[in-house]
């Protein structure tokens, strides 16, 4: 039985995104303590602002490197978490399911995966502040002097 490699391809995208997309809760970030999102990035980095049209070019992977030229890596919270799902609201009025179908699509079609997923604000913290490419977001209750806020989103 000959079967096709788009086919394949097909049954393997389900299962990823079955598991990749699968919810999950994250009890120490609940709406209620969401105020503000900011947009961090390692305190070496020379980018002093972004406004909101470039950072949503960088989080959508419209854009692979900062103004500077520089890679920019990105990095998510939970895919399916309260925190992305604020971020991308305040950030380009997007909800999840709109911007599930977008990363799905994209898969998909080959043409990129997904950022990296953090398992929570202080890990993203952590590995922003470990890595001078790195740019991601979080509640602004969560930033300290260790990361830079380059954006503001209320």
């Amino acid at each position: 039985m000959k079967i096709s490699i788009n086919f394949i391809h097909f049954i393997i995208l389900l299962v990823y995104s079955s598991i990749y997309f699968s919810p999950s809760i994250s009890f120490a970030e609940s709406k209620e303590d969401i105020k503000e999102i900011a947009v961090i990035v390692n305190l070496e980095n020379k980018i002093e602002s972004l406004n909101s049209k470039q950072v949503s070019d960088i989080f959508l992977s419209r854009r692979r490197t900062f103004p500077s030229g520089k890679a920019v890596m990105v990095l998510e919270q939970e895919r399916d978490g309260e925190i992305r799902e604020k971020f991308f609201s305040l950030l380009n009025g997007m909800n999840l399911k709109r911007l599930n179908a977008y990363w799905t699509r994209l898969q998909f079609s080959g043409e990129i995966q997904p950022p990296p997923v953090m398992g929570d604000s202080t890990a993203m913290k952590n590995a922003v502040k470990n890595n001078i490419n790195a740019i991601g977001y979080l509640p602004s209750q969560y930033v300290d002097e260790s990361v830079r806020v380059i954006l503001l989103l209320k």
